[in-house]
């Protein structure tokens, strides 16, 4: 399909936090039923990766769709072998920082290029969205990362309760040693169900009360893919899901030329393919995703302990993806995320960061 230089690597669908915007719990709170807690060993990792194939890539990201990679037992063994393999390479992590021992970062610290904390408010309101995430360890955690000369980033998810403390964050982000803050607006009040665009989401807490978890008041962190582009396609095609039929792809996939592994081995061009097929509030057999897996030859096919990598992306599933970009309509056979995720007009994602 192409020659891969960057891979999405989920090393654990474990995470100690239920973040009600996450896939992996129902809105805060419940755990997904179709997770199993899964985590790749370094033994299956080395057996997925070759060294030729690492050496090869600009690009290795430890990402999280449903879990949180620090919680992968060999995630930094894992690590240390792909900085062996290719001494240069761009390798990264994402997480909520709130998990391990400081000696544990700063271990980290000598071998990724950088860690992206998402931490979303201070101590009195990072835990109103990463619940379960303890704030202590989280300071504690990042500063010994930045202590050890590591890279880190902070990102803040911007919410109507935590707008007021972006700058105050900022601020302290520079006394533990930060390298970037980043003001993150979110692109996810989009209902994937129905495509419908939401004034705010309903989250449950662990106590089990529930809240609406608000976009920011201030426009300035707001997303503008979501409060404009949105409105201007319902009314030019009368409503989203006509205009996924018709809209020009440009897969990001193909432009980074990336693929997304899951801590089980599947394969997927992108972790947004890869997450349709877990989601609590719908059969996995209702998804697009899972009927083309199925007519393609099954999970096996896709899955990296069963099927060499080469030949996956070689493979019946990623050439049913890559056909159906030609394709006009989601009923004919277009995949209906591709559609939303790559689609020339209207793209919340990269509005995130604009």
């Amino acid at each position: 399909m192409y020659d891969v230089k960057m891979v999405h690597f989920e090393p654990t669908q474990m995470c100690q936090a239920s973040c009600p915007m996450c896939d992996r719990n129902k809105n805060g709170g419940e755990v997904n039923q179709y997770l199993k807690d899964e985590s790749m060993t370094l033994e299956g990792f080395k057996a997925a990766f070759s060294r030729e194939f690492i050496a090869n890539l600009d690009t290795f990201f430890f990402c999280g769709n449903h879990g949180d990679p620090i919680f992968a037992p060999d995630m930094l063994e894992q690590a240390k072998f792909v900085r062996e393999c290719n001494p240069t390479i761009n390798m990264f992590v994402t997480t909520n920082g709130g998990a391990r021992k400081p000696e544990w970062w700063e271990e980290l610290a000598q071998v990724v290029s950088f860690v992206n904390f998402s931490v979303d408010g201070l101590q009195d309101t990072n835990h109103f969205y990463r619940q379960g995430v303890k704030w202590s360890n989280v300071e504690d955690n990042m500063a010994a990362f930045c202590d050890a000369g590591g890279h880190a980033k902070w990102t803040f998810l911007v919410f109507n309760y935590n707008e007021h403390q972006i700058e105050q964050a900022r601020m302290f982000s520079k006394i533990l040693g930060v390298k970037d803050f980043i003001v993150k607006k979110s692109g996810r009040y989009i209902n994937t169900a129905n495509l419908q665009k939401k004034d705010d989401h309903q989250a449950v807490f662990r106590k089990k009360d529930s809240t609406r978890l608000s976009p920011p008041k201030n426009p300035k962190y707001r997303n503008k893919a979501i409060d404009e582009d949105y409105e201007s396609i319902v009314k030019a095609y009368g409503s989203m899901d006509k205009f996924i039929d018709v809209a020009e792809i440009k897969p990001k996939c193909m432009q980074k030329k990336e693929i997304y592994v899951s801590a089980e081995g599947l394969v997927f061009p992108c972790c947004w393919l890869a997450g349709q097929v877990y989601k609590w509030w719908r059969p996995i057999e209702d998804s697009q995703e899972y009927k083309v897996i199925q007519k393609t030859g099954g999970f096996e096919k896709i899955n990296v302990h069963y099927t060499p990598l080469e030949e996956i992306m070689k493979g019946d599933f990623f050439s049913s993806v890559k056909d159906s970009w030609d394709i006009h309509g989601v009923g004919q056979g277009r995949m209906n995320t591709c559609g939303l995720k790559c689609n020339v007009g209207f793209d919340p994602f990269e509005a995130q960061w604009k």
